[in-house]
């Protein structure tokens, strides 16, 4: 058994984000990540990266632990300062979430790089010529 759907929730809630935010920063939809909690899809193995990065949880426990019932060892980046409430402190996640939002920029101008460089080369046969 899974519990991707209800830890996203779980983890989503424990940070106070709405799902709206969650997909902002996957370029999805409200309601794909509404799916996803609900288990109606599920994320793709990138989308899944991005959440297990995001959260600081590793993807085999995001996928295989019960979040919601293993309060000591499910929060969120372990060692960081939590507030009483078992919320984790807002500025790890602010600086987690600047961070993150650098990281997609830079993968996004890369590709634009590689898209302008393939379009520079010269077009590929599929024949390959001389030989037999």
């Amino acid at each position: 058994m899974h519990f991707l759907g209800k830890n996203l929730r779980h983890l989503r809630k424990q940070t106070a984000k709405t799902q709206s935010e969650i997909a902002s920063l996957i370029q999805k939809g409200q309601t794909t990540i509404g799916n996803w909690e609900n288990g109606i899809s599920e994320p793709n193995l990138n989308e899944l990266l991005i959440i297990s990065n995001y959260f600081d949880i590793p993807v085999d426990k995001l996928l295989k632990t019960d979040l919601s019932e293993d309060h000591i060892e499910s929060r969120i980046g372990m060692g960081r300062p939590y507030d009483h409430s078992g919320g984790i402190e807002l500025s790890a996640v602010r600086e987690k979430e600047e961070n993150l939002t650098y990281v997609l920029q830079e993968i996004k101008d890369i590709r634009s790089e590689m898209q302008q460089i393939y379009a520079r080369l010269p077009a590929r046969s599929d024949a390959t010529d001389g030989e037999q």
